[in-house]
């Protein structure tokens, strides 16, 4: 490294690894001048490393532009840190601009993403290992899921290369949000963005995705495969064999990128598919992956039975492998009270992990034991109100929240305390739950999918499982049983069979046989009570489904739901009535594919007129005039200014102006052409309504139309008109058979 580098640092997403790097640069005794945005996020880590020797701090103002115009201003003084620097490491994303003007106006420069890693090639691999999620300096704990399965499986292999694709996000308003994306285009050009380094699994090829503006699953991976194949040499990887984490993520990596003749495995860890299912086009990526994928494996089968449902044509390929637990991490510990005081909770401070009603409960339980103590160890949005909380309910230091710790110091804490208390509303595996089993802790968890399976046939002998639920009583109650038979637990036991299930060879013996060409094994769920009930409900639905095929249906109904401002309402209504015995079609100018998202049952047809009324003179005349033809000529200069691969500055002018069409655009969009168009747009709709829809509608067999909507309306009156027979109304009623 030489002998003066300046870091530089303008959001606060990467505080931790900024304040990682310094540390280690001054350690090396290279000059670190260190300037960052002057926001309260870089409080702490800037008073520790402005005790550091060597090391420069100038702040910078973030101002309404995310600090860009200061910025710029002090990277083209003849003087000072950018004038005295060797070598620059812009450490974020809202740095890349700013880096790249720098070396612009400074050739010599060299610049960095990370200290270590730039230039060197990446060699092809025998096994490839794609993740979004990986330890790193921002984020040292995330991820260490897929390094244990990775070590698990990596003697097998001579050469083993994991490419982690780092998520650079964080605010970037104005000209600042314009730059980051033509200088990313820029240092992909240049295969600048691959960070080649060596670990213990094998080589680990960390790549920065900066995407600041990142509302959908699609544009976010296709700027991750955009950036992986930049620092491909070939621009495709190199492995015959390629195992992916998350498939929306991983997966489609793999789908872009692997080789045609690599076989592809994909494991499924997310608790977030719904809301990629929910995307239309994130949806599709998703089941473009599946197809082709040789085996796709959930770590617990809740996931596995959310994705066959949506993809049942796949479920032959879709099995379950758990996660690989380190068990030799964790030590059994002391003997633990048995009235379970001192309570600890190890995760992400979030709504879905339950930490509200975990301190509600905690503190009735506290009312009653003057000794109870409860911890929680992590971080997230809940951090402040959990405190705020915790003092309002007079806890003092009997509650405390302490940063996350490494995960090999993770079995040393769990031995100060007598219980671990999860009270999560979604698991797909439950690390921490094996965790704390391995060093002789109890647990009290939800059934949140992944406790249930890892605690099948050991409850007894860990702890307790309890309902989910938004109410502490139930996390109290659950307490105080479990307390009354802390003699009956038996953890040594119980962690000899979860070494038997998910110890290090144990599942690397799975994963290896998937690799080696085996499908992914499908496991049989335990015949518990919930299962036998599920199955007697799911065989008598069968019965009736049978018996209404030859039965004459209650009725038949239509819901006009052309732009319903709740679908999902309609959704449900539309199946209760199908529950009910009634045929129900649905007439919609939305996609029929929205209304599958919404849970519609596949037995209720939809017809749409969505195509149609886009082929209407007058909203096409307005998508040309306003937006097209607009953007085709902005395109055409942008194009034409990122000629210049070196000066950012005319393209971010055509970025200003787009962005200000954008926003006239919207305007007129909005409060002129909609306030006209929505005027006669019932009317439009009418009319495509009775070309388009009424051919394939017997309404003389129909006894009910719902209408659902405003621009239903003037169809739902027109149809009456023409049927005097139809009942039509705009009450949603789920009664309306049972009278008749």
């Amino acid at each position: 490294m030489n002998s003066h580098v300046l870091y530089l640092a303008l959001g606060t997403y990467r505080v931790r690894a900024a304040r990682e790097q310094v540390k280690e640069l001054a350690a090396s005794g290279t000059r670190v001048s260190l300037v960052v945005s002057d926001d309260t996020e870089w409080k702490d880590a800037l008073t520790e490393l402005g005790r550091l020797d060597g090391v420069d701090i100038v702040r910078v103002a973030p101002g309404k532009d995310g600090g860009w115009a200061a910025a710029k201003k002090l990277a083209g003084a003849k003087s000072g840190p950018f004038a005295q620097a060797d070598t620059i490491i812009a450490g974020d994303a809202q740095a890349l601009p700013i880096a790249w003007i720098a070396r612009r106006r400074r050739p010599e420069l060299e610049l960095l993403l990370e200290p270590h890693g730039a230039g060197r090639e990446i060699a092809p691999a025998d096994l490839a290992v794609l993740t979004p999620w990986y330890p790193s300096p921002n984020n040292p704990y995330a991820g260490s899921f897929v390094q244990a399965a990775t070590a698990a499986v990596g003697d097998e292999y001579d050469r083993v290369t994991v490419f982690h694709t780092e998520d650079w996000s964080g605010k970037a308003p104005g000209a600042l949000g314009d730059a980051i994306p033509a200088t990313v285009k820029r240092l992909r050009e240049r295969s600048a963005l691959g960070q080649v380094l060596d670990t213990p699994e094998g080589t680990l090829v960390r790549v920065p995705v900066p995407l600041i503006r990142r509302k959908n699953y699609a544009p976010w991976v296709e700027a991750q495969v955009e950036a992986v194949r930049s620092a491909l040499p070939t621009g495709r990887i190199e492995a015959p064999l390629v195992h992916a984490h998350a498939g929306i993520y991983g997966g489609v990596l793999a789908l872009k990128l692997a080789r045609p003749d690599a076989r592809v495995v994909v494991t499924e860890h997310a608790t977030f598919l719904d809301q990629v299912f929910a995307q239309e086009q994130g949806e599709r990526l998703y089941g473009e992956m599946l197809e082709r994928a040789d085996a796709v494996i959930c770590v617990g089968s809740v996931l596995r039975d959310q994705i066959v449902e949506r993809f049942p044509k796949h479920a032959a390929k879709i099995g379950v492998i758990p996660n690989v637990v380190a068990f030799d991490r964790f030590v059994p510990g002391p003997e633990r009270s048995p009235e379970m005081l001192r309570w600890l909770y190890v995760g992400r401070l979030v709504k879905q992990k339950g930490v509200t009603e975990l301190l509600e409960a905690f503190a009735r339980v506290a009312a009653k034991e003057p000794d109870a103590t409860l911890t929680m160890v992590g971080h997230g949005p809940l951090d402040d109100e959990l405190r705020e909380r915790g003092a309002e309910l007079k806890l003092g230091d009997r509650f405390r929240i302490l940063p996350p710790v490494a995960p090999e110091a993770v079995g040393t804490l769990m031995h100060e305390y007598d219980l671990l208390v999860h009270a999560s509303k979604l698991e797909t595996f439950g690390m921490t739950i094996v965790e704390a089993i391995a060093t002789g802790l109890p647990v009290l968890t939800t059934r949140s999918g992944g406790p249930d399976e890892t605690m099948a046939g050991i409850e007894p002998m860990v702890g307790a499982l309890m309902d989910v639920s938004t109410d502490p009583a139930v996390i109290v109650d659950a307490y105080w049983r479990l307390r009354d038979r802390a003699h009956e637990l038996d953890l040594r036991g119980a962690r000899k069979i979860l070494e038997s299930r998910y110890g290090r060879e144990a599942v690397a013996e799975q994963l290896l046989d998937v690799y080696n060409g085996a499908l992914a094994p499908i496991p049989e769920p335990p015949v518990t009570r919930e299962v036998q009930e599920a199955k007697t409900k799911v065989a008598a639905g069968k019965k009736k489904d049978a018996a209404g095929d030859s039965a004459e249906p209650v009725g038949r109904a239509v819901i006009l739901a052309l732009t319903p401002g709740k679908p999902r309402r309609i959704a449900n209504f539309a199946n209760d009535l199908v529950d009910r015995g009634v045929e129900v079609t649905i007439v919609t100018a939305q996609s029929t594919r929205q209304w599958a998202r919404m849970g519609l049952g596949p037995g209720v047809p939809v017809l749409s007129i969505e195509d149609a009324e886009k082929k209407l003179r007058i909203p096409r005349a307005e998508r040309f005039l306003v937006y097209r033809a607009p953007r085709a000529v902005l395109r055409r200069a942008q194009k034409i200014a990122a000629k210049n691969r070196d000066a950012l500055g005319p393209e971010l002018a055509v970025a200003t102006v787009q962005r200000a069409h954008t926003k006239v655009a919207n305007a007129w969009h909005k409060k002129v052409f909609n306030r006209t168009y929505k005027e006669v747009r019932p009317q439009l709709l009418a009319r495509i309504a009775k070309r388009r829809v009424l051919p394939e509608l017997s309404l003389d067999q129909v006894d009910h139309v719902f209408v659902s909507d405003i621009n239903s309306t003037v169809t739902g009156w027109k149809w009456a008109k023409s049927h005097p027979h139809l009942k039509v109304t705009t009450s949603l009623d789920r009664k309306v058979y049972d009278t008749e």
